[in-house]
């Protein structure tokens, strides 16, 4: 499974937190049977191994009317400009 190498816990973990990456502590403590501390200080520790690399909110731009704003970081060599 792509979760080996992670104690069962923290697969479970992991496991809500991708069902709902805004669960709360104390939800995902009575799911697991830990303490809300306990649920952080994993959770703390699966983001410092990289395991848990980002929280992102994906937005449906039909839902806002197609309004999206974009950014995009580019770099070009200069000796590849051409006039």
């Amino acid at each position: 499974m792509y979760l080996d190498g992670l104690d069962e816990m923290d697969q479970k973990i992991i496991r809500l937190l991708i069902e709902n990456a805004r669960i709360s502590y104390s939800d995902i403590g009575e799911e697991t049977g830990i303490s809300r501390v306990a649920v952080k200080a994993r959770i703390q520790a699966l983001e410092k191994r990289g395991v848990i690399e980002e929280y992102t909110t994906i937005i449906n731009p039909q839902k806002i009317n197609g309004a999206v704003s974009c950014y995009f970081e580019m770099k070009q060599n200069r000796s590849t400009w051409r006039r």
